[in-house]
């Protein structure tokens, strides 16, 4: 049988979970986007609570973290082989340990392994501090620019991450047989792209949003993508949107993120709160002009809690 790999594409919120349960116990193998520590084989084996785990990385989504450990702690004592691979984010912490015993940048300029990672996230963690720079400004042009530069910035970086991923699951494929579930985030599209020049032809690939039929049912497609995202995305396939498109969709970024609940929601009547969430303010900005982000943004930044921008645009108050 030859390799089937399903591409799973979704946000890393515990409402995906079900979802992401069903596909992983269809297959022999489940490759997660997390990086390969002693601690995340540790935490496989029952040596390490999914409490302990949470303690070793720095995650931005802890709810779902522990939720997802439990699941692979089930799964691999079924005989569903584990494993973690996130290459860049394993050699930015090597870089950090380097770097904290001491060690100076110049020591990566010769490494072809640390310098293209330690060069990709400084350059876009220059270019988010540029954002912040003008964030704490009134020039909203400025505060514009600096979106468009860092969404390059962030691009190139998800570009080298999507290939060094490739890379290390295509050479460890590469004798295997059977089904195998990758997960990735919904913004590494370029992964599949990766995989298929990497893998042998036979190798079937299919990409699968798990959260389409929630998207379809709102009148949407498979994902419904911000407008940062969406700029992002043009980015990472080379298709730089023109200056006007590139500075509306910036624009609307920066309400989207005014307004967004970001704090993770439990699913509770409705199994889908954070996708829920995500339409609801996405169609709320998809509808804004330039102007009308320029007036809004200097308002919502008058108003101090989320509710109160909230309530401004019209949006439910956040839970709680």
């Amino acid at each position: 049988m030859p390799l089937h790999l399903t591409l799973a594409l979704s946000s890393h919120r515990p409402e995906i979970l079900p979802l992401a349960e069903k596909q992983m116990a269809r297959c022999d193998q489940v490759i997660v986007e997390d990086p390969a520590t002693p601690e995340f084989d540790r935490m496989l084996a029952g040596k390490l609570s999914p409490e302990e785990y949470l303690q070793t990385v720095d995650f931005e989504y802890p709810d779902f973290v522990r939720a997802t450990a439990r699941l692979l702690r089930t799964l691999a004592d079924r005989g569903t082989a584990v494993w973690a691979c996130e290459p860049f984010i394993e050699r930015l912490m090597e870089i950090h340990d380097h770097l904290g015993d001491g060690g100076r940048p110049t020591d990566f300029r010769h490494d072809p392994r640390l310098w293209p990672v330690y060069a990709a996230e400084r350059e876009a963690t220059g270019r988010l501090l540029d954002f912040y720079g003008a964030a704490a400004g009134n020039d909203f042009d400025r505060l514009l620019a600096t979106v468009c530069v860092f969404a390059a910035a962030d691009a190139a970086r998800f570009v080298l991450r999507d290939r060094l991923r490739a890379r290390a699951i295509a050479a460890r494929l590469k004798d295997d047989e059977g089904r195998v579930y990758i997960e990735a985030g919904y913004l590494h599209l370029r992964l599949l792209k990766e995989l298929r020049r990497r893998l042998p032809p036979e190798a079937v690939i299919r990409p699968l949003f798990l959260l389409r039929d929630v998207y379809r049912a709102a009148g949407r497609r498979a994902h419904f993508y911000g407008p940062g995202d969406r700029l992002t995305l043009a980015l990472i396939f080379g298709q730089a949107p023109a200056a006007d498109r590139q500075n509306l969709l910036a624009a609307r970024s920066l309400i989207y993120n005014r307004l967004i609940i970001t704090a993770e929601t439990a699913p509770g009547e409705d199994p889908f709160p954070d996708a829920t969430e995500e339409i609801l303010v996405i169609e709320r900005v998809d509808r804004m002009t330039l102007a009308e982000c320029r007036r809004l943004h200097e308002r919502l930044g008058e108003l101090g809690s989320l509710a109160d921008r909230r309530r401004l645009v019209g949006l439910p108050p956040p839970p709680g």
